[in-house]
């Protein structure tokens, strides 16, 4: 009972961060320009709050620019004109939500998998591969997102040139979103954080009594690794899991840019009601920490499992 009214208030304390920085604009400008007031951003988070509560009343604001020919016999012309259209928020941002949650969960899980995984077989290696590895880690880690994902654009682009062969969407279309290649790259860093902190971690895990008392019993190396270190170093890990979450949604802001993705954050970045950011930041972050609290939980379970 204690664990759900705490997992309840820490949903409450995200719901006003959200109606909090939703609100912010309006603390920092009006219609004039730059003019802070708090009494204004007062308003604002009232009526934001007030607005979620009749979410059927939510809009969002469709940026486009239409091509206008000026009529005969004036001499042929083009002039373009940047219009706003507002339409209700749901049902069309269902699809767009989606998509987004989708590439975030999907990254989360491959690059705790991935992580898990390589830390598993790094542990069962001699310590001078488990110290090159740690050292790897540490440089790719400095590389910036821009790296691996011109990389892994080139390399599907020249693999496509050499073979005829797409092994996926470069860039997002009107026709064909990209999912699998922004997937790939956004578990990249995460990935190489988590194997990192696992190392880190059973280095200081391996050097405890009970790891000594095991290798005295006579037991296996892989034993060893698996059924104490492994499992005793995943509970250490998941307390790093936010952080992942908040590097994950970090890192969408540049990927949308450069795959030309139809997602949240070029929504929220556009001029858009301070109570739909609100509504969108909710609907992305609620399901992220369900996730982080679902895999968290998962690893205590089998942890105390283990230990009975």
């Amino acid at each position: 009972m204690r664990k759900v009214i705490l997992d309840l208030q820490q949903i409450v304390l995200l719901s006003i961060s959200i109606i909090l920085i939703a609100a912010v604009p309006s603390f920092l400008a009006d219609e004039n320009g730059i003019n802070f007031s708090i009494l204004r951003y007062g308003e604002s988070v009232l009526e934001v709050l007030t607005t979620l509560m009749r979410p059927d009343s939510l809009t969002l604001y469709i940026h486009s620019q239409n091509m206008i020919i000026e009529p005969m016999p004036v001499n042929l012309s083009y002039e373009f004109v940047n219009e706003i259209y507002e339409i209700p928020l749901f049902p069309e941002i269902w699809k767009i939500v989606f998509y987004t949650l989708g590439m975030l969960l999907i990254s989360f899980a491959a690059a705790f998998i991935i992580a898990v995984f390589l830390g598993w077989i790094a542990e069962l290696l001699p310590a001078s591969f488990k110290t090159a590895a740690l050292r790897i880690s540490e440089i790719l880690e400095a590389f910036p997102d821009l790296f691996f994902v011109f990389c892994i654009q080139l390399a599907v682009v020249w693999i496509y040139k050499k073979t005829g062969f797409l092994a996926a969407n470069p860039f997002t279309s009107s026709k064909e979103p990209s999912f699998l290649l922004p997937v790939i790259t956004l578990s990249i860093v995460p990935a190489i954080y988590l194997f990192r902190m696992q190392l880190t971690l059973s280095q200081a895990e391996i050097e405890k009594d009970y790891i000594t008392f095991a290798r005295s019993k006579g037991l296996a190396n892989s034993h060893i690794v698996f059924h104490h270190l492994f499992k005793n170093t995943l509970r250490e890990l998941s307390i790093h899991l936010p952080y992942i979450m908040l590097l994950l949604f970090s890192h969408l802001i540049i990927l949308e840019y450069l795959f030309n993705m139809n997602g949240i954050i070029q929504i929220l970045l556009s001029e858009q009601p301070a109570e739909t950011r609100a509504m969108l930041l909710m609907l992305i972050a609620f399901p992220l920490f369900a996730a982080v609290k679902g895999v968290g939980m998962f690893i205590k379970k089998e942890r105390i499992s283990n230990a009975a």
